[in-house]
């Protein structure tokens, strides 16, 4: 059995909750107890302890990328000076850059982490996959593999004092088995949705996706990529499609038009029991 809850997204509509521009997941696989992504301030332990969930019992942590919105809460943690083992790429911390009305701004993490050395010291990098658990598997780099999926070209890193464009290296997925089934989580997907979820597939074949629970940028993207990416989604045949954070609501409206009962449309302090 898997439990996920929503600790941090764009939306709210639960009394007490907060929301902002960022994503946060806390994922129950039996008995472990799993945090993906921070979000990029406090909001995600606000909202824990409104659930009632124990942040203190936290298994491992996983970062699926190195953007503010999905790590910034990181100095948040209340693990009293100690953290877990943190699964993240070892290029996710290196300095990043969005593009936003004509400028360049920071878009990585909003503090240096060699200020936090109990942070530092749990850090676990993971460029390969790697099975953190039994049947628990953080996916490393997302290879792209057809050609309708692009890297957003806002993005950047500087590399050697210069600024270049981002290819996103460091995004990474959790993916989950449970009773010959897998469930895929996702930060924003900068890979693209149907790259990730195939290279899922490749990484544990033969294994229906029961539950997709990710952020999938599809905001500004262009009709037909819209078109096609949920027509392979459809055609992948997932059982439960949970989009959040930077999917976008016309996009996350199109994907309930032809998915219905499929896709579910959650919002902080919401939950999902697959």
């Amino acid at each position: 059995m898997i439990r996920v809850h929503i600790l941090a997204d764009n939306t709210v509509r639960k009394r007490g909750m907060i929301a902002e521009h960022g994503l946060s997941l806390w994922i129950e696989k039996d008995e472990k107890k799993i945090l993906f992504d921070t979000g990029q301030s406090s909001v995600f332990y606000h909202n824990s302890k409104i659930i009632g969930i124990n942040l203190e019992e936290t298994d491992s942590i996983v970062i699926s990328h190195g953007h503010y919105d999905h790590c910034g809460g990181l100095q948040y943690l209340p693990c009293r000076g100690k953290a877990p083992p943190i699964y993240v790429h070892p290029d996710a911390f290196i300095k990043k850059y969005i593009s936003h009305s004509n400028q360049i701004i920071g878009a990585g993490l909003p503090f240096k982490i060699d200020d936090y050395k109990w942070l530092k010291n749990a850090l676990v990098y993971t460029r390969q996959p790697l099975w953190i658990e039994k049947e628990i598997l953080v996916s490393g780099e997302i290879p792209c593999s057809n050609t309708f999926e692009e890297v957003p070209e806002n993005l950047y890193i500087e590399h050697e004092g210069e600024i270049i464009n981002d290819m996103m290296l460091d995004e990474q997925m959790l993916i989950v088995e449970d009773n010959g089934e897998i469930a895929v989580f996702l930060g924003c997907s900068h890979p693209g949705i149907i790259n990730s979820v195939k290279y899922a597939q490749n990484l544990i074949p033969d294994k229906r996706i029961k539950l997709l629970v990710a952020g999938m940028h599809l905001q500004n993207v262009s009709p037909i990529r819209l078109q096609m990416t949920i027509q392979h989604l459809m055609d992948i045949n997932i059982k439960k499609i949970v989009p959040l954070h930077c999917t976008g609501f016309d996009a996350m409206c199109e994907m309930k038009r032809f998915l219905g009962k499929r896709c579910a449309i959650l919002s902080v302090g919401d939950s999902i029991e697959v």
